[in-house]
């Protein structure tokens, strides 16, 4: 944290603050050292201080004026930490360790005479942070209980060719229906079962349920194009370093009587990147059965280029950011271009996500992309919905 900090340089002598001062920073020594005085006129020594300290941190928590002047020994390099970076790097905490420092800084204003936030004056409005600590320890304590109980569901949004609009595919895409808050999205509870071990059983439940339902999916696509039909999964990281995870998909496959053809499989950089050399093995085996690896929010990571000439992707899944600044973002233009032109020249499907509007379709398909994700053509949905999403858009006159 401290590297993306500003670094105040101060000769000897140099007063840092005063008594009295406003309390809107803390100071960490990365050089030199300080002495912290009190008493009328800072007539008392009260501590010395050199590297690595921390002072002026009581203000960050109080929000009160300084209660001690600081002044340097000899030159001394300070780190300046600001309440308002603080506020914002807790924001960003997992909301149950946000909770539990929140509480802290309460209790210690508490010693220091501030009103209870408990008390009946205090505690009148709810909690945002409370209420959001109190929803992920929930979500943590039920989410074993849901996949043992069928609380999950697979919803599929269709994937259309560009040229016709005909329906071509799905990605599947995992909810968790609770029963008492309802529905729950995966980018709330997958993260939670990442880090309780419980992705490996989602994993799989996505992938045995979604291999299940193609038999009855596969009917409303179109067959006999260059493409195949296919149904598109996630893995996540924790997935792809699962002992047996290529054994299981085979098995799987076999089961339910589906050619692995018919099957593509989506990553995300980020996969990668927690061990390139695992992932790179499994994709090979993955690959050598005939499954499609498609690359997933392509264009927003920091090595793209390499993964397309060290690994088996097929397909490329255009990040849905630059999708939908396409028509006022030239730079976001010329980047699905010059993504589409890549695919192109290596041999590899594009799939535009996130098309909303039927202008961006059209930019789309005039730049050469082959496939379309997007609410423009339809929401995730059900299996048992699709029939009659299906007849819907036939009887608007909409090919499919």
């Amino acid at each position: 944290m401290a590297d993306d900090l500003p670094r105040e340089q101060l000769p000897a002598n140099a007063v840092v603050f005063h008594v009295g001062e406003a309390g809107d920073a803390a100071f960490m020594i990365e050089s030199g050292c300080v002495e912290v005085l009190g008493g009328d006129c800072g007539s008392r020594r009260l501590a010395v201080l050199s590297d690595g300290a921390l002072f002026g941190e009581v203000a960050l928590l109080d929000g009160l004026p300084r209660t001690a002047t600081v002044r340097t020994l000899v030159p001394t390099t300070l780190v300046r930490i600001e309440r308002a970076q603080v506020d914002e790097i807790l924001k960003q905490t997992n909301p149950v360790i946000r909770h539990l420092l929140e509480l802290l800084i309460d209790r210690f204003r508490n010693c220091r005479g501030f009103p209870d936030p408990y008390s009946a004056g205090g505690a009148e409005g709810a909690s945002p942070v409370r209420d959001a600590a109190l929803r992920t320890l929930v979500l943590t304590r039920d989410l074993s209980h849901a996949i043992d109980t069928d609380q999950l569901e697979l919803f599929y949004q269709p994937i259309v060719r560009a040229v016709d609009h005909e329906l071509l595919g799905f990605e599947a895409l995992v909810r968790w229906r609770h029963p008492v808050l309802g529905m729950i999205m995966p980018l709330e509870f997958i993260g939670l079962a990442e880090k309780t071990g419980l992705v490996h059983r989602i994993g799989r439940w996505v992938l045995e349920r979604a291999v299940s339902d193609w038999s009855r999916l596969r009917h409303f696509c179109r067959d006999g194009g260059p493409l195949p039909p296919f149904v598109s999964v996630n893995l996540s990281a924790a997935e792809f370093g699962e002992p047996g995870i290529v054994e299981f998909i085979r098995d799987c496959l076999a089961a339910h009587g589906m050619s692995p053809l018919e099957l593509k499989v989506e990553l995300t950089e980020t996969v990668v990147i927690e061990d390139r050399e695992m992932v790179a093995q499994v994709l090979e085996r993955l690959a050598a059965l005939g499954i499609a690896i498609a690359l997933d929010d392509f264009g927003t990571g920091y090595a793209g280029l390499d993964y397309l000439k060290s690994l088996p992707i097929s397909c490329l899944k255009i990040d849905k950011t630059f999708i939908q600044d396409m028509a006022h973002s030239l730079r976001s233009f010329e980047i699905v271009q010059s993504a589409v032109n890549l695919a192109w020249s290596l041999g590899i499907t594009t799939v535009a996500e996130g098309i909303e509007d039927a202008e961006t379709a059209r930019r789309l398909r005039e730049v050469g992309c082959e496939l379309f994700q997007g609410y423009h053509f339809a929401r995730p949905m059900p299996a048992g919905q699709v029939e009659a999403w299906v007849a819907a858009v036939k009887a608007e006159g909409v090919a499919l």
